[in-house]
């Protein structure tokens, strides 16, 4: 008997009892089967039958009464199904993950992921501006120190975003083309002091930065 690959184990099988006269039940009495276990045999639903071994003595059973030879039923058995871990026959393609082609894509779904891609890219940028003008000025100050000990004298260093106008104390402070602003301010007592850094942006918003230092003359 030639094997037609495009035919189930359960399906040749019933194909082969149907094509000799044998009914089910006919069957289930001449291999000593139950006759349940032939029906889920023929319908593949081979999580309702015992181990691994007895679903191959069931196939060979057929063969022997139906007259046909066993091993291409075998051999298709075993390139579609493997054994579990507890001896049960399990699909392959639910042992191990199936190497599928990649889809290949259509003028008209190029169209439409490029369109997509197009509006998704639009989207992140006006987030970004948007949140860019909705947020305000980052201030990071690298001196003075939080609770230094500084002289009259102090040089206050940090860095801003551009376009911002920073005030150290009141007092305007240029910022650099990297962002980066420097100053030396007075502090006329001696004592706890606290310096306050300002950055003001285009729009208005703005960001304040407070550093508490003791002066000591």
């Amino acid at each position: 008997m030639m094997v037609q690959q495009t035919k189930t184990v359960g399906e040749l099988l019933k194909l082969e009892r149907e094509e000799r006269g044998f009914s089910r039940t006919q069957l289930s009495h001449a291999i000593r089967v139950r006759e349940q276990f032939l029906v889920a045999l023929e319908e593949n639903r081979f999580q309702d039958l015992p181990a691994a071994v007895f679903v191959k003595g069931y196939v060979k059973a057929y063969a022997r009464v139906l007259g046909f030879d066993a091993e291409p039923m075998l051999a298709l058995l075993r390139r579609d199904f493997q054994e579990s871990a507890k001896g049960k026959l399990v699909a392959q393609e639910f042992l191990k993950p199936a190497f599928r082609k990649m889809p290949t894509l259509s003028p008209i779904r190029l169209a439409t992921s490029g369109v997509g891609g197009i509006f998704l890219v639009l989207f992140l940028y006006i987030g970004i501006r948007w949140f860019s003008f909705i947020s305000p000025p980052k201030i990071e100050l690298y001196e003075p120190v939080e609770d230094s000990i500084v002289s009259p004298q102090v040089g206050v260093r940090g860095m801003t975003e551009l376009e911002t106008v920073v005030m150290v104390n009141a007092q305007a402070v240029p910022v650099a083309a990297d962002g980066s602003f420097e100053a030396q301010i007075t502090l006329p007592n001696e004592g706890i002091a606290t310096i306050t850094v300002e950055a003001k942006d285009k729009q208005g918003k703005t960001s304040t930065v407070q550093r508490t230092v003791f002066v000591r003359f």
